[in-house]
């Protein structure tokens, strides 16, 4: 397969389904978020918001009113002494919830709105020093993408793409959602999982020691590396609100990546971006389409290219890359418009 850059979200996903990886970053083509998706990402968006009006509070101590500007919910102004309060925290769920809703394929009930709030306010009141409220922690950096060119030999590429050759080096990106200042010397990265902790592709509880040999948390702690080298410690730290069933149980984990980390996650990357490229006939996790994550989860199992199509995206890419080999597949189903290099955040 081609890959020119790796995506946080993306370095998991190829493990989780080959087909589903190929149509997503090789063709372009992006499925629909379900309902969960989304309301994980409105809580995440409250607090992008506290963490943005906070750094605006340090960079502005005197200010009675706090404010900010969001690509979501517009702009946000709030009394200082009003933003530390519970009802503000309601207003801005309400407003995020709205914002999603508003343009959302997926079908929303009173309860999915307090399922929300619900989540939100675990994170917030984890405990009485409220360590995972952006409120009460030293914001360094809201919402940083990033974009890092990997320096190794085997890193670069070199491909032919619709008779155009594209060159350079492999990359990878993606979004963080908080770094916090801990001292002069140390970051802490805040990372809030509204899911379930499992590993998808292959059904394992996500542990401690599992989650220190994670390749995408081990992405994170290379690009703030990378990102925020005047800072001797870095600290990576993942919250999880859910167990591996489903069931609200708050557990958040401070994982303690060193300098030692970084050429063993390089050599993990190198890995898994040789097995992708070698990849020219991508598998689908069930032929027969009968699995839940065919079924249920995904969105080319669920939709068709064209309504009068007899197979849905899934099957018509599939039998594509049987029957026309790989470079006519890509050439016949690469969306419109699709750059394989470009990155859209969140990561």
């Amino acid at each position: 397969m081609i890959v020119t850059y790796i995506r946080s979200s993306s370095y998991n996903n190829y493990d989780y389904c080959q087909m589903q990886y190929f149509i997503t970053y090789v063709l372009g083509w992006r499925g629909d978020s379900g309902r969960r998706a989304e309301q994980g990402t409105m809580v995440h968006k409250v607090m992008e918001v506290l963490a943005a009006l906070k750094k605006y509070k340090q960079e502005n101590p005197k200010a009675r009113i706090l404010k900010t500007v969001d690509d979501a919910i517009g702009e946000v102004k709030v009394g200082a002494k009003k933003f530390y309060e519970d009802e503000f925290v309601e207003e801005l769920l309400q407003r995020s919830y709205e914002a999603y809703k508003k343009d959302s394929v997926n079908t929303w009930q009173p309860s999915h709105y307090k399922e929300v709030v619900k989540g939100a306010w675990l994170f917030l009141n984890h405990n009485d020093r409220k360590d995972f409220d952006p409120r009460y922690r030293n914001v360094y950096y809201t919402e940083p993408h990033f974009d890092i060119e990997i320096e190794e030999d085997w890193a670069k590429f070199d491909y032919e793409i619709n008779g155009e050759r594209v060159e350079g080096r492999l990359a990878i990106k993606g979004t963080i959602d908080l770094v916090t200042q801990v001292d002069d010397d140390t970051i802490e990265v805040i990372d809030w999982k509204t899911g379930r902790r499992l590993n998808w592709a292959t059904g394992e509880v996500k542990t401690y020691d599992k989650m220190m040999n994670d390749p995408q948390l081990l992405l994170y702690f290379y690009a703030m590396s990378k990102m925020y080298p005047q800072f001797k410690y870095r600290i990576m730290s993942i919250f999880f609100s859910k167990d591996e069933e489903g069931k609200y149980d708050p557990q958040p984990f401070s994982l303690p990546f060193g300098q030692e980390d970084e050429p063993r996650f390089l050599e993990m990357l190198r890995q898994q971006v040789e097995k992708i490229r070698q990849n020219i006939n991508p598998k689908m996790v069930d032929p027969t389409q009968r699995n839940f994550k065919c079924r249920i989860l995904c969105h080319f199992c669920k939709n068709k290219f064209n309504p009068n199509d007899s197979e849905n995206m899934c099957k018509t890419v599939y039998n594509s890359l049987q029957r026309d080999g790989y470079d006519e597949t890509v050439a016949n189903y690469t969306k419109d418009g699709h750059n394989i290099g470009y990155y859209e955040a969140p990561g």
